[in-house]
C-alpha cells in the first residue's frame, strides 16, 4: 500500500525515526496498533521477502488484519520512518472516503486467510 503526497502532507508534523541498515523496523510480536511508513530507504519482510520502497506502508496486510505483527521487517538501507497510531491512520483514510477503512480491513483479512497456508502475507 503506497500513500500519496496529500496523505504524507497530513503526516508532516509527526517526528521521523532513522533506522540503520540491518536493524529491525518491525519485530515479530510487535503490536499492530502502530502503522509504519517508509519515508526514504528500502526494507524487506523476512517472512515473505516483500520489498518496501519510499512511501510504502510496511506490512500492510498484517497491520490491517491482525492484533500483532507476525513477521519482521528489516532495513535494507538506512531508512526514515514515520509511525502513527491505528486511529490516526484510519482518520487519514477516512478523510478521502469513509468506506476505505472497513473495505481495506476486509480485503486484508480475506487475503491473509487465503494465503495462510503459505505464510506469505506481509
Amino acid at each position: 500500500m503506497r500513500l500519496g503526497p496529500q496523505t504524507f502532507k497530513m503526516l508532516e508534523d509527526i517526528p521521523r525515526r532513522v533506522i540503520r541498515r540491518g536493524k529491525p523496523i518491525i519485530a515479530n510480536g510487535d503490536d499492530c496498533n502502530i502503522a509504519h511508513f517508509l519515508i526514504s530507504g528500502s526494507a524487506k519482510c523476512r517472512r515473505s521477502r516483500d520489498l518496501y520502497e519510499t512511501h510504502d506502508l510496511l506490512s500492510p496486510l498484517e497491520f490491517l488484519a491482525y492484533e500483532t505483527y507476525r513477521s519482521s521487517v528489516v532495513a535494507m538501507t538506512e531508512c526514515r520512518i514515520i509511525s502513527c497510531s491505528k486511529p490516526m491512520f484510519r482518520s487519514l483514510l477516512d478523510a478521502e472516503n469513509n468506506l476505505t477503512w472497513p473495505l481495506s480491513r476486509q480485503i486484508a483479512s480475506d487475503i491473509v486467510i487465503r494465503r495462510s497456508h503459505t505464510h506469505e502475507y506481509c
